[in-house]
């Protein structure tokens, strides 16, 4: 559990660094929190965390995008991934993936039908954390940690 601890740790304070940088841009975060979760149940039971949360609709989806996105890419985070989509009946969005060091970085519109919001979600590289035994339970303090609300 030490692992997931420090785990947590890293990427809430990784998670707090990216709501500076979003905020210090000029967009407003309405939402950042980090979970807890299962990643693995065979062959051994396995423990992740992640951080995410989501920028508030006030500006039109196209410009907060570019916004976060440039504020991210001047904060030295790579794109790995980029393009658009679009669900049926919509119009395209673009979506973003990111990467420095060996955290992961995406903003992407929500998966919340007829919702215009920006999400981001951070993680880190080989984040599930596998611990042995039966009846592994994730700990009260890591399923959600609040950093805005």
């Amino acid at each position: 559990m030490d692992d997931l601890e420090v785990l947590a740790d890293d990427l809430m304070a990784r998670g707090s660094e990216v709501v500076e940088v979003l905020e210090a841009a000029g967009l407003e975060v309405a939402l950042a929190r980090g979970e807890g979760d299962y990643c693995q149940m065979v062959p051994v039971q396995g423990l992740t965390f992640a951080f995410g949360g989501a920028l508030t609709e006030d500006v039109a989806y196209a410009e907060r995008f570019q916004v976060a996105r440039d504020a991210m890419v001047d904060q030295g985070w790579e794109v790995v991934l980029e393009g658009e989509y679009a669900r049926r009946g919509e119009r395209p969005h673009p979506y973003v993936e990111l990467e420095r060091e060996d955290h992961q970085f995406s903003l992407d519109l929500t998966a919340l039908e007829g919702s215009d919001a920006l999400v981001f979600g951070l993680t880190r590289d080989d984040d599930c954390i596998r611990v042995p035994g039966d009846g592994v339970q994730l700990p009260e303090d890591l399923e959600e940690v609040v950093l805005v609300e």
